[in-house]
Order: structure tokens, then C-alpha cells, then sequence
């Protein structure tokens, strides 16, 4: 499983929201600045955040992204889902069957699909529940439980919208 860039890029935005002054919004222009990375690409990002409801689009003078809901609502499993999609990242290409089914051996051709099958089946079942494991792992992690080593009140909060100090 290879994740994109974007899921960590997401995350530390949804960081910079959480942190940011006053909960004002902060355009795509001054994030993409701060991460380093393309304005079209951050867009693309955040664009998919703002369809499953983790960001919020403001279309105004003073507009940009915010937060649309608690950081104690937001699971790392809906940023990946947001960014990766929901679906199963587990997909057999039947390559084993192609390979051994094709295969000239003195075995019934259903002796070896059947084993064939018991292979794949075990194969999968390790995949998928690894699977499971790894969403339900993210699905009991929060962007407030990210934070939780950050005294905010502390810490402050920050204007990302200020110029950047280098």
C-alpha cells in the first residue's frame, strides 16, 4: 500500500486551521506558500476535504479554508477516505491463476484451481483484516488527539495569514 503525499499534506493543514487565530480563514495561496507545494495541487487537496465536509470553502475578499467541524470529529480515517477514497485498497489481479492455470501438469486442471483458490482465499483474508485493523486505527484517532501534547492556550495560537518569517 503506497499512500499519497496528500494525506499527510491534509493533515498538516487541518493542523494549520485548528491552530489558526481566530478561527479566520487562511487562502490557498498563503497554505500552499507555507507547505511548499503547488497552489493548483493544494487546491485539488483541499477541494476534496471541502466535499466530505472536513473543510470549509469561503468565497469572499477575506475568504479561504476553515475547519467545517471540531478536531475532536475529524478521524484520521476521514482525512485518508477524503483523500484516497473509500474503497478497498486490497485488489487480486488473478495473476496466480493466469500463471498456474496455463501451466502444463500431470494434476486435474480442477485440482489446481481449488488449491489455487485456498491460496487466494488465505492470501486475502490476511489483506483485508489488515485492512480493517489499519482503518479502525485510524478511525479512533482525531486531529484533537494529534494535538493533545500542544497546550494550545500555551503554545498560542497562530496567524498563518501574517507574512512568513524566514
Amino acid at each position: 500500500m503506497k499512500m499519497s503525499n496528500a494525506v499527510e499534506q491534509s493533515l498538516v493543514v487541518l493542523v494549520m486551521l485548528a491552530l489558526q487565530k481566530d478561527e479566520l480563514p487562511i487562502k490557498s495561496y498563503l497554505l500552499s506558500n507555507r507547505l511548499e507545494v503547488s497552489e493548483s495541487y493544494l487546491k485539488k487537496t483541499m477541494r476534496k476535504l471541502v466535499v466530505v465536509g472536513i473543510v470549509q470553502a469561503i468565497a469572499s475578499k477575506e475568504g479561504g479554508f476553515k475547519l467545517a467541524r471540531s478536531i475532536a470529529d475529524i478521524t484520521l480515517l476521514d482525512v485518508y477516505e477524503a483523500i484516497e477514497g473509500d474503497g478497498s485498497f486490497i485488489h487480486s489481479t488473478q495473476l496466480a491463476d493466469r500463471i498456474f492455470l496455463n501451466q502444463a501438469s500431470n494434476k486435474p486442471v480442477e485440482d489446481v484451481q481449488q488449491a489455487l483458490e485456498v491460496a487466494v482465499d488465505d492470501v486475502l483474508t490476511v489483506f483485508n483484516d489488515a485492512e480493517a485493523d489499519f482503518k479502525k486505527r485510524l478511525q479512533n484517532y482525531t486531529i484533537a488527539k494529534l494535538l493533545q501534547h500542544i497546550n494550545v492556550d500555551e503554545f498560542g495560537k497562530i496567524d498563518w495569514r501574517q507574512a512568513m518569517v524566514k
